[in-house]
């Protein structure tokens, strides 16, 4: 039990580093105290029920990812196909396929983007920190990067710092796929592709 209350604290302050925020700005997002998150994370102080509900929330994970103990099975995601978990957006037109989220300790999320003709990212540009890639696996898709417009078809691969204003779409008459991924993991929970 001393090694999983232990381990809070620094599961707190590595999602939050990865995220790029610091101490104040974590705290600003959870409500919880700077004072009080600097003594979780050095393990001065045990959390509350609530304080960690509230960090957690902050940092897009579940309670139970803090308090439960590492095992050997989460630094390996096996996925049958026909399990895959996919979500469809009907606004934007795109299915997401989620290919690699679940490790302990993952940095990054990788997918499959399925986008139907004329779907796409619904806001004129997005821009957030982490980065992107993308590989065409079929059809093409048109990004706008920075106000440069680059189309990519079967083959062609595009990476991006995310901070760079960016929209997206499929201009073509065929489904346009995609694999893709995004890093820090935490940035596919704050974000969506499917804006």
């Amino acid at each position: 039990m001393d090694k999983v209350i232990n381990s809070i604290g620094e599961k707190i302050r590595r999602l939050r580093q990865e995220e790029g925020l610091s101490i104040q700005k974590l705290a600003e997002k959870s409500g919880v105290s700077p004072a009080g998150i600097y003594k979780i994370e050095i393990n001065e102080m045990t959390p509350s029920i609530t304080t960690l509900m509230k960090i957690a929330g902050a940092l897009s994970k579940k309670v139970s990812y803090f308090v439960e103990e590492a095992e050997g099975v989460r630094n390996v995601e096996f996925t049958r196909g026909k399990d895959r978990r996919s979500v469809y957006n009907k606004e934007s037109r795109i299915l997401i396929e989620s290919l690699a989220a679940r490790l302990e300790d993952g940095r990054m999320y990788v997918g499959v983007l399925t986008v139907k003709p004329g779907g796409g990212t619904l806001a004129e540009t997005v821009s957030h920190g982490g980065e992107e890639l993308y590989y065409c696996l079929q059809g093409r898709l048109e990004f706008v990067i920075n106000g440069e417009t680059y189309t990519l078809v079967k083959g062609d691969s595009l990476h991006f710092k995310s901070e760079l204003p960016h929209s997206w779409q499929n201009p073509g008459p065929q489904d346009a796929r995609v694999l893709y991924t995004l890093t820090p993991l935490s940035l596919a929970r704050e974000i969506s592709l499917v804006r």
